[in-house]
């Protein structure tokens, strides 16, 4: 991990990705506080399609479609 405050940030834009490549984490400061961290982002994997991203995710929650009908009902 490398600190960097704003001054040497901006010296270091163009550079930022040999360097994150070298530290894997870089932490700004300002006032010698800590206020930012940088991190490389990592690759998401490719979707085959949106259908099958969709099915793999199964259902998480149940089926709100009663709830609803029961509110509307009440009203």
């Amino acid at each position: 991990m490398q600190t960097l405050n704003v001054r040497e940030l901006r010296s270091a834009i163009p550079h930022l990705r040999e360097t994150l490549e070298r530290e894997h984490e870089l932490v700004l400061v300002s006032n010698g506080e800590p206020i930012a961290r940088i991190l490389p982002i990592k690759a998401a994997p490719a979707l085959k399609s949106l259908a099958a991203f969709r099915a793999s995710l199964g259902r998480t929650l149940p089926d709100s479609t009663p709830d609803i009908r029961a509110d509307r009902d009440r009203r």
